[in-house]
């Protein structure tokens, strides 16, 4: 087994432990919406249908965890405000919920937790598979980028709560990594209809499935120059099976709803305090909408009730922005200085740019997302962001690697992972433990 394989099986071993203690540590119901997914999954799994906005309220035996979920004040039902979700998550966990069902709610959504290990384990794979499919020989990403996936705390809380985020943090990845493969081989057909597949699957876990596209285009564009024959035959090819996988779906949300996303009786159910964040503008240059999804993406875990410290999070950011100096270097670095540092990767092949420009247009489009769910939903959120997690890390590994001297790559990459396995001592030993009395 190649040395980058063998650290990658033992990454993979710690991520599970690691989980397991985020499964088992944080008090039941207390992720985002894990009351309100819970409640849907039962409906599922007890009814044989999806639940409905407006129609369907909150099991009263969870009455106890509502101060977890939105508008459930005492004395009245709770709205049923993830009605609207795609079902393909709770059908999936279905069985977990049935063969738990003696077991009661809180040791039920232990179990569901548990459940979800699996799919952050995938996410951490696909990670290395993207990173060695753009650079295949450099051991350096090989390393760092599936550590940088499996070592980020936020996405690691999300990958252990009962929610979709994981599955559909897990569908994007695989669809960035056959986009990557697709890109090399001129958007084969096998390629092509591989991504129909998890566009359809993936819009069926949750709607931010829908920031690929713009991916898929600029992706034909690169791969099969002016050519739009060949740009509607790609496009024939993963349009065919996305929408025959979740075409039922979104019927039946215009069929019930009016409309393809259900947004508008959200607005309507929460129209007295969730109101628009502010204008595109507005947000998208807004230093206190980036900060606090700066934050959300590194802590505030629960519903906000565990924000990090300043100095930790200058810390992150610093490291952040040292890893995006890199970047920039590597994009400007001369030619005739690549050729002469004999580095493969200083020197990408056509293909790898266009990979590269990909990644970095799923990150940018992906926060363009958060920022326009903004200006209809006061409440939108870093997790939004999550799915594009394996392009971020690969970017930013790659621009450690540019700051770190060739010779000292293996020592680089190993400072890195230590690093990251800090970060979480520090917040173990200085935020979640000391917090859990407070819930």
């Amino acid at each position: 087994m190649k040395p980058s394989r063998t650290l990658l099986v033992g990454l993979l071993c710690l991520y599970a432990a690691k989980q397991m203690l985020f499964v088992a540590w944080f008090p039941p119901f207390t992720g985002h919406d894990e009351v309100a997914h819970f409640a849907y999954l039962r409906i599922v799994a007890t009814e044989h249908r999806v639940p409905v906005l407006m129609q369907d309220t909150m099991p009263e035996d969870l009455g106890e965890f509502r101060r977890f979920a939105l508008d459930w004040e005492e004395g009245a039902p709770g709205p049923m405000y993830a009605a609207n979700h795609p079902p393909l998550y709770y059908a999936v966990m279905t069985p977990v919920y049935w063969l738990s069902a003696h077991l009661g709610p809180t040791t039920q959504q232990y179990l569901l937790r548990t459940a979800a290990i699996p799919f952050g384990m995938l996410v951490v794979m696909l990670a290395y598979k993207l990173a060695k499919a753009v650079f295949p020989d450099d051991r350096f990403l090989a390393v760092t980028v599936p550590a940088g996936v499996a070592l980020q705390p936020q996405i690691s809380y999300e990958a252990a709560m009962v929610n979709n985020d994981i599955v559909a943090i897990a569908i994007y990845s695989a669809l960035l990594y056959v986009l990557v493969l697709a890109l090399r081989s001129g958007f084969a057909a096998r390629h092509c209809i591989g991504m129909g597949v998890l566009v359809g699957v993936g819009l069926l876990t949750k709607g931010t499935t829908l920031t690929i596209l713009p991916l898929l285009a600029a992706a034909s564009v690169l791969a099969l120059g002016w050519q739009p024959w060949l740009w509607m035959r790609a496009a024939g090819l993963v349009a065919v099976p996305a929408i025959a996988i979740s075409g039922p779906w979104y019927l039946f949300l215009y069929r019930t709803y009016g409309n393809l996303s259900g947004f508008p009786q959200i607005q309507q159910l929460q129209q007295s305090w969730n109101f628009p964040d502010g204008t595109f503008l507005e947000l998208l240059y807004g230093l206190d909408f980036a900060t606090m999804r700066f934050r959300e993406t590194w802590g505030e875990f629960g519903w906000r009730r565990l924000p990090l410290g300043d100095g930790l999070l200058m810390s992150i950011g610093a490291a952040i922005l040292c890893a995006l100096v890199g970047l920039m270097i590597y994009a400007a670095v001369p030619a005739d200085r690549i050729r002469a540092a004999e580095d493969p990767v200083l020197l990408p092949a056509r293909w790898q740019v266009a990979a590269l420009w990909l990644l970095t247009l799923s990150c940018i489009v992906s926060y363009l997302a958060v920022v326009q769910f903004g200006t209809s939903f006061q409440l939108t959120q870093a997790r939004y962001f999550f799915p594009t997690v394996n392009a971020a890390a690969v970017l930013l590994m790659l621009g450690v690697r540019t700051l770190v001297p060739r010779r000292w790559h293996y020592h680089g990459g190993a400072v890195t992972v230590v690093g990251l396995l800090g970060l979480h001592a520090i917040l173990f030993t200085s935020y979640i433990i000391p917090f859990y009395p407070q819930w």
